[in-house]
């Protein structure tokens, strides 16, 4: 059991650290108001219950020193947080949403010395993030995730308004303000990451940096191209179809499908994490097409939640949509389908071909393939009583949990498949991909299984490079080897 504290200590040679926090109780903010005379602390100090089972957090003013403190702010079964104050000490930012529910946190303002009664909500259904207060406190800028990108907006703290300042096709990745500029590090297709300085509306962008220009002259890129449908639900389903490096009209190509993780991630041009495998695999000459289904974030509460109770089929079915209405443009060759994917992408991938046979190879990472067993080994494991209502030794969570898991119809998979999992991952445990992998084999059916030394969750992410490299490379030789 770990708990986190906070000091204070003077800048000078031999200073001693002064505890401002204290007990065994986990604190996960602290400011100081602009005259240092009040702190405002974010923690969850509810003795009657185990910290580690403490999943609500509530918001303190104390003395700037620590003590004397009251609470501001909070509730049994809301988590209040991501506090930062205003310039003139006189308001409190912040975000606050249910626990144990999956929802989009609610972006709000709070006196200092306030309470609950005097909480100001800011209607904006998007996860908000990076809050940062303009120098007259006039206005807050954040940033959400949204429609396949990641702008920039601006809130206007008298008429409680918010402006959208760049654009969906592109994600600012974290930025901040001085002299009267906006300063932002930002990922577009043309370019995966360079810094740009803009006014204070985020106009007259300036790039500032070329770390990539060189690079990129060597390279060809392909642009997605946006598209749309509604599914059965009537929901609006966002999809982008990127055609293969030198595409050359009336030539077939296969076509991968690639799929996001989460379930609650967000995949679009404003999505940094996959823009180097995208365009590795359309410079092999493959094209992607790749989706935001039902239960994805960056399209409000109601689109998030979904799937819930429903991991496989619905969600499956938007992305085979997206994967049809690329496959009606003409080019992509049927006979070459080929489908991958990560985390809760693996898990969906494996639920595809145990229901489909189309594709010609698939690849999952990092999956979960049996929801129960994620239970009891996965760190994410209140995605399952979030999502499915219960417990696997409740009868009807049970019965959901056995219908919902890839592994309940391994026998019906027969596609050519590589499994990839790091040895050190705790958020879905490699005993997931074995699990799959050893019924697979003893059912005879073409599976290869990696599992990467020392690798955590990240490993095709932000993980060993070499690993990373290893598995972009060895995923592309599997297709190669069953779409020739």
């Amino acid at each position: 059991m770990t708990f986190n504290h906070f000091f204070i200590i003077d800048v000078q040679p031999n200073a001693s650290a002064i505890p401002l926090t204290h007990g065994f109780y986990r604190f996960s903010n602290l400011e100081l108001t602009p005259d240092g005379r009040q702190s405002i602390i974010t923690a969850d100090v509810d003795s009657s219950q185990h910290a580690d089972r403490a999943l609500e957090s509530e918001i303190y003013v104390a003395d700037a020193d620590g003590s004397h403190m009251r609470k501001l702010i909070g509730k049994k079964g809301m988590s209040y947080g991501g506090t930062v104050l205003s310039h003139d000490g006189k308001w409190i930012a912040l975000r606050y949403n249910k626990v144990e529910y999956v929802s989009v946190p609610t972006l709000a303002l709070l006196p200092v010395n306030g309470s609950e009664k005097d909480l100001v909500n800011i209607p904006l259904d998007r996860g908000i993030g990076n809050l940062i207060w303009s120098k007259d406190d006039q206005s807050i800028y954040f940033t959400a995730q949204s429609n396949g990108g990641a702008p920039l907006y601006k809130l206007d703290i008298k008429t409680k308004q918010v402006t959208q300042l760049t654009d969906v096709d592109a994600g600012v990745l974290s930025f901040d303000i001085a002299a009267g500029k906006l300063v932002y590090s930002q990922t577009a297709i043309t370019n995966p990451c360079e810094l740009y300085a803009a006014d204070m509306n985020a106009a007259n962008p300036k790039r500032i940096t070329g770390f990539n220009e060189g690079w990129l002259q060597q390279k060809q890129i392909s642009i997605p191209e946006k598209h749309s449908f509604k599914n059965e639900l009537g929901q609006t389903i966002e999809y982008w179809v990127m055609k293969p490096a030198g595409y050359e009209p009336g030539k077939k190509y296969p076509l991968l499908l690639e799929i996001h993780g989460g379930p609650a991630a967000m995949w679009g041009p404003g999505e940094l994490s996959m823009w180097h495998e995208y365009q590795f695999f359309c410079g092999k000459g493959y094209g992607v097409v790749y989706c935001n289904p039902r239960g994805s974030g960056g399209y409000g509460e109601k689109f998030l939640r979904a799937n819930i109770n429903d991991w496989g089929k619905g969600p499956s079915g938007d992305v085979l949509s997206a994967l049809d209405k690329t496959v009606a443009e003409g080019w992509a060759d049927t006979s070459r389908l080929l489908v991958t994917g990560g985390s809760y992408a693996g898990y969906l991938v494996a639920w595809i071909i145990s229901h489909d046979h189309r594709f010609k190879a698939a690849c999952s990472q990092r999956g979960v393939y049996d929801l129960a067993t994620f239970f009891g080994e996965g760190n994410a494991w209140r995605l399952v009583p979030n999502y499915f209502g219960g417990y696997p030794w409740q009868a009807e969570t049970k019965a959901i949990l056995e219908r919902e898991s890839p592994i309940s119809y391994v026998q019906n998979i027969a596609t050519p498949y590589i499994i990839f999992h790091g040895d050190n991952d705790r958020r879905t445990g490699f005993v997931e991909g074995e699990m799959l992998y050893r019924s697979l084999k003893v059912l005879g059916r073409p599976v290869e299984y990696v599992r990467h030394p020392g690798a955590s969750h990240e490993i095709t992410r932000s993980g060993n490079n070499r690993q990373r490299i290893d598995q972009m490379l060895r995923t592309w030789e599997f297709f190669e080897r069953w779409i020739h």
